[in-house]
Formats: structure tokens, C-alpha cells, sequence
């Protein structure tokens, strides 16, 4: 795509999008000086290496995954100790609690677990029954929000 086309895009997209007016005020204000022009290009591809990153497909280790599957099909939230009791039969090493933590938590980092505090504990689920749990805790209205839309959701609920 030439600079051309690629700016006659730019403009469709944002005379089409609802904040296009504010997002176009915006980088005028930005472009219009060299040093913020220089600072936004420098962040700009930072963005774009971090949405490739987001964009790769994640895939957990097979022990991993067999971790993810038991947390999965208990239809509860479980503590590490308890995926640990639950898994060591199948992987000897996760007889330790703080070696099945460490997956737990490679899991969620991954974002394909999530994780609430309770009291002093912290509790492995589904990323949707996390973000519903956390958002009890909150006080705020789990059937308002929508966990994929905006990872949880504004006062409005929208």
C-alpha cells in the first residue's frame, strides 16, 4: 500500500469510527510539533510490537495444559495446593505446592487461567469466573460487564 492510499484510509477509518473526530484532534496536535511527533512514532512501535506479541498464539507446555484441563473440568476455583494433590499422581513434580503455584501462575500470565484472592489464598478458575469474582469483591454488577469487552467494564456498564 503507497502513502497515498494508506493515508485516503486512515481518514475513511476515522470519518467512520465515533471517536475519529477526537482521535484526528488529537494527532494533528501531536504531529504538528517535531518532539511529539518523534515521541509518538517511538511509542507507536512499541504498540505495534506489543500487539504482535498479544496476536501470537500462546500454546501451553503439555504439562500445562493437563494442569489447565484438571483446573477446567473441577468446575471450581482451586488453590495450588489443591491442583497439587489433585496432579501429582500424573506429574511427580507437582507434588510441591510451590512447583504447581508456579504453573498456576504461568497459566494465568498466558491468560488462559485467572486467579482471585480469597483472604490470604489465591484461587486458580476461568478468566471469565475470575474477572466476575473480582468484580464481586468490588461490589460491582458481574451480569452489568462484560469480562471480554474492555477486560471488565466502566461505571455504565457498558
Amino acid at each position: 500500500m503507497d502513502r497515498g492510499e494508506s493515508i485516503e484510509k486512515l481518514a475513511l477509518l476515522l470519518s467512520a469510527d465515533g471517536y475519529g473526530d477526537v482521535v484526528s484532534g488529537m494527532l494533528v496536535e501531536i504531529l504538528a510539533e517535531d518532539r511529539k511527533r518523534n515521541v509518538f512514532v517511538v511509542k507507536l512501535r512499541e504498540l505495534a510490537n506489543e500487539l504482535k506479541a498479544i496476536d501470537q498464539e500462546i500454546t501451553p507446555t503439555p504439562m500445562e495444559q493437563d494442569v489447565l484441563d484438571f483446573v477446567v473440568a473441577t468446575k471450581q476455583s482451586l488453590s495450588a495446593s489443591e491442583v497439587s494433590t489433585g496432579m501429582c499422581a500424573c506429574y511427580p513434580r507437582l507434588r510441591h505446592r510451590t512447583h504447581a503455584s508456579s504453573v498456576l501462575n504461568s497459566l494465568v500470565s498466558k491468560e488462559v487461567l485467572g486467579n482471585v484472592k480469597v483472604s490470604c489464598g489465591h484461587y486458580f478458575t476461568t478468566p471469565v469466573e475470575a474477572v466476575m469474582g473480582r468484580l464481586k469483591g468490588g461490589g460491582e454488577e458481574p451480569n452489568r460487564c462484560s469480562p471480554v469487552r474492555n477486560r471488565g467494564c466502566d461505571r455504565d456498564g457498558i
